[in-house]
Parts: C-alpha cells; structure tokens; sequence
C-alpha cells in the first residue's frame, strides 16, 4: 500500500510539475522537457499491463486536459505503456523482470535502465511531435526538436532518478 501511495504522489507531482512549471519553460523557444513520463518509466514491473495501459492513459490524459493539447499526449503515453514490458524483456529475462518489482536504476542495472529510458523516450517523443505537427513540412525542424527535446527530457530524468535513489537509501 505505502508502494502504491509513494507512486500515487510521483503520479500526481509529475503531472503538476510538467503543467504548471516546464510547459512554460521553453528552452530557446522550442525545446521543451516532457518529464511526466517518468512516472510510467518507473511503474512497478509486476502491474498488470491492463492497469498499465490504464494509467498510462490517465496520465496522458491529465497533461493533455491541463495543457489544452487534443490527445497527443494520452496518444503518446498510452504507445509506451504497450511497448513497455516487450522493451523491458529486450534487456532483461522474464525470472528478473518477474523478480525485480521496480523499475529503477537500482534494481536494473544502470545499463539496462537507461537503455530502457532512452529508448521509451525517443518512441514519445516522436510520436508526439509527429502528432503535434500532423506533417513533415518542417521536418528538418522535427529532426531537431526530437532528439533535443529527448535529452532534456533524459537530463531532468537523471535527476530525478538521483532524488529517488536517495529515497529508496533511506527507506
């Protein structure tokens, strides 16, 4: 229950975070780190992918009703809730994954976490650029945005991962 409760708080602090603080930080103008999704990188292994897809979906949701954006959001969360678990088993066998209850640095191996990040990363953002822009008039624009957009959103993920390991520390 406190697991739950714990991710519950990440859930909402997230969300908070992202619309009320860096949806109007832009850096130089465009870039913009999508940190929200971190609360889906870091969901427990043994959710069941019904309630992943659910929540993925809730989360999305809440950015996309805060932030005033048609679904984009909802689209792109709900993408990586159903290729999170087949990513998950590119790095790590079903016994870990089985066994390993957290999705962390810590319980994964920093390795296999950030191979994880970045690749579930890359496939948001590009879904919802690509859904933000609805062409490829200015691709050479998207080609930019993407993977800038992608690391800032790596960097703030880094450092939130640093904040919750010296949680997990304490706990």
């Amino acid at each position: 229950m406190i697991r739950f409760i714990n991710h519950l708080v990440w859930f909402i602090g997230l969300i908070a975070l992202q619309v009320f603080v860096l949806d109007n930080v832009h850096f130089l103008g465009i870039f913009m780190p999508l940190i929200y999704i971190y609360a889906l990188l870091r969901w427990p292994s043994d959710l069941s992918p019904n309630l992943t897809l659910i929540f993925a979906f809730l989360l999305g949701l809440s950015v996309d009703i805060l932030s005033n954006t048609p679904g984009m959001h909802a689209c792109a969360t709900t993408l990586i809730a159903v290729l999170r678990y087949p990513i998950l088993r590119l790095y790590i066998s079903k016994e870990d994954l089985d066994n390993s209850r957290d999705v962390s640095e810590r319980s994964l191996g920093l390795a296999v976490f950030w191979r994880y990040a970045i690749l579930l990363v890359l496939i948001h953002h590009t879904t919802l650029f690509l859904l933000e822009s609805f062409s490829f008039v200015n691709w050479l624009l998207l080609l930019v945005k993407i993977p800038v957009c992608s690391l800032l959103t790596l960097f703030f993920i880094f450092a939130l991962e640093r904040i919750n390991s010296k949680e997990d520390v304490k706990s």
